[in-house]
């Protein structure tokens, strides 16, 4: 049985997650890098999340930079081997009443296979992560325990990551003795409820 001819086009990013805050430039670059031995065809799309962290989250395409507030360019790349290219992302809309959440996909697609035999390319695509604050950003974790059940509501209007959480059984324990709780990016409105091991205190740092 013959082999079959495997052509990977390793494509990395350096951001994959954008914040435009209030105070920073509505401009942001990711540089589109390719360590891989054959040209890297991509193309961009970007997606507006609705309802983003429940039960009825949407991503919808963004075909109007304008109406929804975006602006991803080019929206088609080719990347040499050993080379990069940048991808500007632009804050149209600067004055937002409620967070804007984006999901901007960079997906291979194939380009010729310089080959006699069949090829299979393995194709992996990247997700950029894009958050635009509103106008009048506030940030409002609140929390509500019922002996071991925890729940942490994020009532504030802006996105909180809350990473790196542990439970301890006192205040004093020492780190071997504390459990590790799970990461989590609580979009407006979102709740993280968990059951705790023990009556002993929660800590998470917030990214």
């Amino acid at each position: 049985v013959s082999s079959v001819p495997t052509a990977i086009a390793d494509m990395v990013l350096d951001n994959v997650i954008i914040h435009f805050e209030n105070d920073s430039p509505n401009r942001r670059d990711v540089s589109v890098s390719n360590g891989g031995v054959e040209p890297l065809y991509i193309e961009i799309i970007p997606y507006e999340v609705t309802s983003p962290g429940t039960s009825t989250e949407a991503k919808i395409k963004a075909t109007n930079p304008k109406q929804a507030g975006l602006l991803v360019s080019p929206n088609k790349l080719v990347v040499q081997p050993g080379s990069k290219k940048v991808v500007r992302f632009v804050n149209l809309n600067t004055k937002r009443e409620a967070e804007g959440i984006y999901r901007v996909l960079f997906k291979p697609v194939t380009g010729p296979i310089q080959a006699e035999e069949t090829g299979v390319k393995l194709m992996i695509g990247y997700e950029v992560l894009v958050l635009a604050h509103p106008q009048n950003a506030s940030a409002d974790l609140t929390e509500n325990r019922r002996g071991n059940q925890l729940d942490l509501t994020n009532s504030g209007n802006v996105d909180i990551y809350l990473r790196q959480g542990v439970q301890c059984p006192a205040l004093d324990s020492l780190e071997a003795d504390c459990l590790a709780l799970p990461d989590k990016r609580l979009y407006p409105g979102n709740t993280l409820s968990l059951t705790l091991a023990n009556n002993g205190p929660v800590k998470y740092q917030l990214g």
